[in-house]
């Protein structure tokens, strides 16, 4: 049996280090059954260019924070806090290429090449002059139909009994129910199924999934929920959350509307949502939700603010709001630890 499962950039995208409980049920399965993961050159490019454009505005804000303060760092002979030789954002995203590399070798995952038939530029100018999906109104960009006609030249010399392709880009490839591949394609590779998730497939896959994992695991939900609290006790990683949600957000206050600042967690109650017992690695893959009420301030620029003024021409005024947000970890139980967070969501309930 013949069995490709092609994954688009977007399930990567959120999740670089393939550390969520899904990513990982679905390396396992790839792993054991006759099946080959297949990423198209294009989707390994775009990822690594995904991760070089997240961590570029990270060190620009280290660097400007750097910056701002590294004659104060010089009177005061710690100046090499900053060590700039780490402050570059390619060493990071060669590190990143390293990782990705040895993750494809070591699970097996075949890299798909470019196009190269003979009428490959005529087809793809065709669906775009037509309008025909990955193409649509307005869309001038040509990544999708690249990934698309990879995907479809490589099934063509492989042959293969079932080909499943794996992405939440619905708009491009999906038809009105976002669960099937659009009719404008559907032809293009005979009997293909399409889902808008790796959650999705593994929901279809679940009967072969049985050997190497028990879902619905029971387990002692008050040890995990109070190992939670202590892996994030442990670091800044909710607080990080937070503080991107707030900053990027618009709050109308009493007085006036602004952004958010200095959120503070008053209360973080924890709620396990789903584990799994990963047999083979003795591993409990765990999704939890946390529902976080939060004090923060809101800010704005003081309009009648000049400078000589005392102050630092802003106004402020003190808020609350819950937040919730959803995640995943994985627990040892060999070693009694949690690793491999991924954050899946988090909004404001």
């Amino acid at each position: 049996m013949s069995y490709l499962i092609f994954i688009d950039t977007n399930v990567v995208h959120n999740d670089f280090f393939f550390k969520s409980s899904a990513i990982k049920k679905l390396l396992k399965f790839t792993n054991h059954e006759p099946v080959k993961l297949c990423i198209t050159q294009f989707n390994y490019n775009e990822i690594i260019k995904k991760y070089r454009d997240n961590v570029r505005p990270a060190i620009k804000e280290v660097r400007q924070v750097r910056n701002s303060v590294s004659k104060r760092m010089e009177e005061l002979g710690i100046d090499e806090l900053f060590d700039m030789e780490k402050l570059r954002a390619e060493k990071y995203v060669e590190n990143y290429k390293q990782f990705l590399d040895e993750t494809i070798e070591n699970n097996n995952i075949q890299i798909v090449g470019y196009p190269t038939g003979e009428h490959v530029t005529a087809q793809i100018s065709e669906k775009y002059f037509n309008v025909i999906k990955p193409f649509g109104e307005g869309k001038i960009s040509f990544q999708d139909a690249i990934i698309w006609e990879s995907i479809v030249e490589y099934c063509k010399n492989e042959d293969p009994e079932t080909v499943v392709f794996i992405s939440n880009n619905t708009t491009d490839f999906a038809d009105n129910s976002k669960n099937k591949i659009h009719s404008d394609i559907e032809d293009d590779i005979c009997g293909l199924l399409y889902y808008n998730s790796v959650g999705a497939f593994l929901e279809h896959e679940e009967d072969n999934l049985h050997d190497y994992f028990i879902d619905n695991y029971e387990f002692d939900k008050e040890l995990l929920e109070s190992e939670l609290r202590t892996f994030f006790d442990g670091n800044s990683l909710i607080d990080y959350s937070i503080h991107d949600l707030l900053m990027n957000s618009e709050f109308e206050g009493e007085y006036f509307s602004g952004w958010g600042t200095d959120g503070y967690i008053d209360e973080m109650d924890f709620e396990i949502l789903e584990v799994t017992f990963d047999i083979e690695e003795n591993e409990l893959l765990i999704s939890f939700g946390i529902e976080l009420s939060v004090s923060f301030s809101i800010e704005t620029i003081d309009p009648s603010y000049e400078r000589g003024d005392s102050g630092d021409g802003m106004l402020s005024e003190s808020s609350c709001t819950d937040i919730y947000l959803l995640g995943d970890i994985t627990y040892s139980l060999n070693e009694g630890t949690m690793s491999d967070y991924v954050e899946k969501e988090i909004d404001f309930l």
